[in-house]
């Protein structure tokens, strides 16, 4: 069973929402949270950004753990299926933005988290996107993201984001890399079977956070 969804078009964003709720939040995102939980045993005022929420479970769990959430999708019908899901005592700690993730100039935060995302950016504002991630991070905060390896099955097909482990590393330059993991495998999209080649990745940007 494959570890990864597919998107779907725009109609069918509402199955896509039911297909993928069910299931429990991505081991990258748990592994950045436990890695920052357990570095900063006080919460404090943490905030993160998740682009591409769909569904809502990432977003579910940084709430659970007490984060602030800046939550972005391009499709409105995200957001709504979201806002469903939301228990009353976390709402106040959600803010929504329906928008393009391309062009965007993100608040500082602690945590940027893309999870199968960033690889649909047009691979000509990859780059100025990927500038806006980093420089929203603050020092000593994170990066964690799904991208696209080149070997995927939809390489040549569609007008995505692909990158090679050589790419990573230059993406990852002047960072600290604590995560580099490689993922070639047969499974399923929302779309049907497709052969899958993805990198997740977790960057810490140097320097001390505030109140160390």
């Amino acid at each position: 069973m494959t570890k990864c969804d597919g998107r779907p078009v725009a109609h069918k964003w509402p199955a896509y929402y039911r297909w993928t709720s069910k299931r429990p939040p991505r081991d990258l995102l748990l592994q950045v949270l436990n890695h920052v939980e357990w570095e900063r045993k006080s919460p404090g005022n943490r905030r993160a950004i998740e682009i591409g929420f769909g569904a809502g479970n990432d977003t579910l769990e940084l709430l659970r753990r007490g984060w602030q959430v800046l939550a972005i999708d391009a499709e409105s019908s995200a957001a709504e299926f979201l806002a469903r899901r939301v228990p009353p005592r976390w709402r106040s700690r959600l803010t929504t933005l329906v928008a393009p993730m391309e062009g965007l100039r993100f608040p500082p935060t602690d945590l940027v988290y893309a999870s199968f995302s960033l690889p649909f950016c047009d691979p000509d504002r990859f780059p100025e996107l990927w500038t806006n991630v980093r420089r929203a991070v603050r020092p000593g905060g994170h990066v964690a993201v799904v991208l696209f390896g080149d070997r995927d099955e939809w390489r040549g097909e569609r007008r995505f984001s692909f990158h090679s482990r050589r790419q990573i590393a230059g993406l990852s330059r002047g960072w600290k890399l604590e995560l580099l993991r490689e993922t070639v495998e047969d499974g399923r999209s929302f779309e049907g079977p497709k052969h899958w080649h993805f990198f997740e990745v977790i960057l810490e940007r140097p320097g001390r956070r505030r109140g160390r």
